[in-house]
Formats: C-alpha cells, structure tokens, sequence
C-alpha cells in the first residue's frame, strides 16, 4: 500500500521549517512532498515574494493535489499558514488518512504574549523555590532553560528573517488565503490533531477551538504545549513535539504517552457523534508538577461526554488557562 506525506510551512517561512522532523518522517513514507509557498525562500537564500498571492498558493496547491492522488493514502502537515493550505488539502483530496495542524493560524494576532510569557516564567520559579526535591528542581530548571532559548532564538527569526519582509502586501495575502482556507473546515472529516503552544507569540487558543469546532472530522486530539511557542516543531522541545508527532501517524494512543517527570503537557480526544448527534466525547490527559509544593508529578485523567454538541466543554476550555494547574 502506497503512502505518502505532505508538508506545508508557514507565512514568510519556508521547508527548513521541516528540518528537525523529516529525518524521523522519511522512513515512514514512499515518499514525502516538501511543498515551497510560492515566493518563499529557504533560510540563507534571497528572499522574494512577488510569486506570493493568493492565486499562486492555491494553483500550485491544487498541483499538488492532483499529484498525490496516485497514492493509496497520504497524510497531511501544516504549520501555522500552512495549517490552512491543510486544511483546503484535505477538504478536496479523497485519499487523506490523517492530518495534524501545528499552531493552525486561523485567529490572530494574539495580544497578550508578553504577561503571558512573564506570568508563566514567575509561576515556575514559585515551584522552583517551594520545591525540596532535587531531581524534580532539575527537570524544572531546564523547563526555564528551554523556554528562556527559545524565546530569544524566536525574537531572533523575527526580527532578522520575518519583520523584514513584513509588508502591507503580503500581509494581506496571508489574510486572504486564511480566510479562503476557513472556507474549507466544515469539509475537513478525516481524524485530526491539532498542537499549540500556550506560549505562542502569534496565535491565540481561540485559533485552536475555532478549528475544533468547525471541521468535521470525528476524532480529534488536541495536544497543548504550556512551554512551547509559535515555532513548536524546531524551537523548545521539540523531542516532545516529535515523539507525539510519530505516535499519531503511527496510530499510536496519545492519551498513553509518558512524560518525564515534571514536563509539562496536555492531551485532548475529542470524539463527536455522528452526522446529526449532539453528543461529544472527551477524554482528557494532564501531567505535569503538583502546584502544592512541587514535590510530585501531578497528573490527571478524565473522561466527559456532552449532549449539547460540545458547547459547555469548548466554553469552559476557553477559560482554562493551561498553565495553572500543571506548573
């Protein structure tokens, strides 16, 4: 049986954005398709973006369509604007096994970053100080390493490869391409995951719920990161990334992976009825430190079905902070 896996990067990025991953990836597949954006450059070469509108992107979108329909099944991953070109990927090829969205950027910009981003740092040195166990002290110390890195390697892309090309003209065209894509949610039905970062500079949590709700696809996981940022698959730990990444397409339970003791992760199953039904199934995976004293792993599982379609767990999800009960 022929697979084959489809790769799409983000706004003013490129394929390096794939580099940590597709060593793991390529053993997996027949082949895997590394789709360039139109106009978009890989890291050291001159950027140009005059090929960058809205009708190159899905021109050479429906390409690609076209070409993977020789394979038996193909599975589908994009990032940040290149979760929407996913999205429209898996809305229009028939063959799409599963999809994962990383940081999808259906909703933006996100405003509250920066508290977020302090409030967080001060609640792991809370633990850190309130902590007498010396194992425990050191996972949460690289915790602060990691993010404190990847915050400033994150300021660094921005500034040295994103804020220079961030023009009026091709803001518009990511806007117009998002909004295009959205179009096409309610026509994704193939089983998803969706990743996020509580820490990411650029796309809020309601990006993620948006798309939650919308498509209709049954079977959902929703995987949040309290330590990652917008660049979740090559920036922070991105050996946690990978390894949730390789048990999803390797139809492993993501519900069952153990953490290290001390890291931070959430895990989501959303199971929807069918076509007409209001129930929503979710089961729900948290580990992290025990917030009373940070001597313990703190973990918790628990499954919740609704009748209403999901409302009061979407509505009660969007006033979960994600970082108050696993620091």
């Amino acid at each position: 049986m022929s697979k084959a896996l489809l790769l799409l990067h983000g706004f003013l990025t490129c394929t390096d954005d794939w580099d940590e991953l597709l060593p793991r990836l390529q053993p997996l597949y027949d082949e895997v398709v590394l789709f360039k954006q139109p106009g978009h450059e890989r890291k050291g070469e001159k950027t140009h973006y005059n090929d960058f509108t809205e009708q190159a992107v899905f021109e050479a979108l429906d390409k690609q369509i076209e070409y993977l329909k020789k394979y038996d099944s193909v599975d589908v991953a994009g990032h940040s604007m290149g979760g929407g070109a996913a999205v429209y990927v898996c809305a229009k090829l028939d063959n799409v096994r599963k999809a994962i969205l990383y940081a999808p950027a259906f909703k933006y910009p996100r405003a509250d970053i920066l508290l977020k981003y302090n409030d967080y740092l001060k609640k792991i040195d809370k633990l850190r100080r309130a902590c007498a166990d010396e194992e425990l002290l050191g996972v949460l110390d690289r915790r602060v390493e990691v993010i404190s890195e990847a915050n400033a390697s994150a300021l660094d892309i921005f500034f040295k490869r994103l804020l220079p090309n961030w023009s009026l003209r091709n803001i518009f065209t990511f806007a117009k391409i998002m909004r295009t894509a959205s179009e096409y949610l309610p026509k994704v039905k193939c089983p998803l995951c969706v990743m996020w970062g509580d820490l990411d500079e650029f796309i809020p949590y309601v990006g993620m719920k948006y798309v939650i709700e919308q498509v209709s696809s049954k079977e959902i996981y929703f995987l949040r990161y309290p330590d990652a940022d917008h660049a979740i698959m090559y920036l922070g730990d991105v050996e946690t990334v990978i390894t949730d990444t390789l048990c999803y397409l390797q139809n492993g339970e993501l519900l069952n992976i153990a953490t290290e003791r001390g890291a931070a992760r959430m895990c989501y199953k959303i199971v929807k009825g069918e076509a007409g039904s209001k129930y929503v199934t979710v089961t729900y995976d948290e580990r992290g430190v025990d917030k009373n004293g940070g001597t313990k792993a703190f973990c918790t599982k628990r499954t919740e079905t609704y009748m209403d379609g999901g409302s009061k767990y979407f509505a009660s999800l969007s006033g979960h902070d994600g970082m108050n009960e696993i620091n």
